[in-house]
């Protein structure tokens, strides 16, 4: 699956038995050759609203913070260098380098800065999925950094509040794959939920199973749930439509890669998914639908119209894509032109 026109790969992060090349144009897993389309990439192609209107809202908020550099920069001529694509160790420059005081620089800085910001956050997720994680194979709360201190409390209040043990984690963080889709994702993992354990166990299988709470305690029911792990830094939680067909698409992958290994295995069956949110100071879990129909006419056409973005969207407006038919003439002057270039060089 070719790049976009004009995309760029910006990384590629090498894994055993597999690579993650991070571009222009998204995230996408390189298996035995095969180029994959990440779950969380087939979701470039809808506009999310709420992300809109918070990137402004970043980029203002920096402005006004920023205006006594605005005004300076306001004075400036453009360097020239606002659009390089330099790259140097830290403390390092050039001549091509972006001068970052110049009208030209500090205005892509201040737009820029959604982008800055939900790098950080994506950070601070990757390091609590990695303390969640560490849990799930060991028992124990690894180290961590004090700025993800909050979301790795309100993960240990989860799993103390569903009775959850390290031995209920049935996969975690594995990559799942489906080759004929062209697709592949990283699932936070399945974990059993016994109603008997706790109430908030039980309420949980009674919301999914449309069993009495009490009755499903009693009757010790079980159920196999599909979960993805979420930060948010916020005080109440949020959950949006993307949520559920994240997890519709992970359920239906018929592959889970064992991590580290080129082995496969088939995927395990699940009775539900839900969304955990992990807030700095609480945590909130969701059951979402991720039913066959949600991945069929909800995941699938993500993954294909961000597939057709990137394959054949330039081709479709292309002013080369419908190009006159050479006329008689034309092809005349070309034979005649290729005969003479023919006898010359036998000439």
């Amino acid at each position: 699956m070719p790049i976009a026109a004009g995309a760029e790969a910006v990384l590629t992060r090498e894994f055993p038995f597999h690579s993650v090349e991070e571009s222009d144009d998204g995230r996408w897993y390189i298996i035995d050759g095969q180029r994959l389309m990440s779950v969380t990439t087939a979701f470039k192609a809808a506009a999310k609203r709420g992300l809109v209107e918070k990137s402004a809202s970043l980029s203002a908020e920096l402005a006004f913070d920023q205006i006594p550099l605005i005004v300076s920069a306001s004075r400036r001529k453009p360097c020239g260098n606002t659009w390089s694509r330099c790259k140097h160790e830290d403390g390092e420059s050039c001549e091509r380098c972006p001068c970052r005081v110049c009208r030209a620089c500090v205005q892509r800085w201040i737009a820029e800065q959604h982008n800055r910001e939900w790098g950080r956050r994506a950070d601070e997720g990757v390091r609590v999925h990695d303390v969640a994680e560490w849990w799930s194979y060991h028992g124990e709360i690894k180290d961590h950094d004090a700025d993800i201190a909050g979301y790795v409390t309100s993960f240990q209040s989860y799993v103390a509040d569903y009775g959850i043990t390290p031995d209920d984690v049935l996969l975690a963080e594995a990559l799942l794959v489906h080759r004929k889709i062209g697709a592949a994702g990283q699932t936070d993992g399945i974990v059993r939920i016994h109603a008997e354990r706790t109430e908030k166990a039980a309420k949980l299988v009674s919301r999914l199973t449309q069993t009495n709470w009490r009755k499903a305690q009693k009757q010790k029911l079980t159920l196999d749930v599909l979960f993805d792990i979420k930060t948010r830094e916020a005080e109440e939680p949020k959950f949006y439509p993307e949520n559920a067909l994240q997890l519709a698409g992970y359920r239906h992958f018929p592959v889970i890669r064992v991590k580290n290994s080129d082995t496969e295995v088939p995927m395990l069956p699940v009775d539900a998914g839900v969304i955990v949110q992990l807030l700095p100071h609480d945590y909130a879990v969701r059951p979402v639908v991720c039913d066959r129909a949600t991945y069929e006419n909800g995941f699938l056409p993500h993954l294909n119209a961000y597939r057709w973005t990137t394959e054949d969207g330039a081709a479709a407006v292309s002013s080369r894509t419908f190009v006159l038919p050479e006329t008689v003439a034309a092809r005349a002057r070309k034979a005649a032109k290729e005969q003479a270039v023919a006898e010359g060089a036998a000439a």
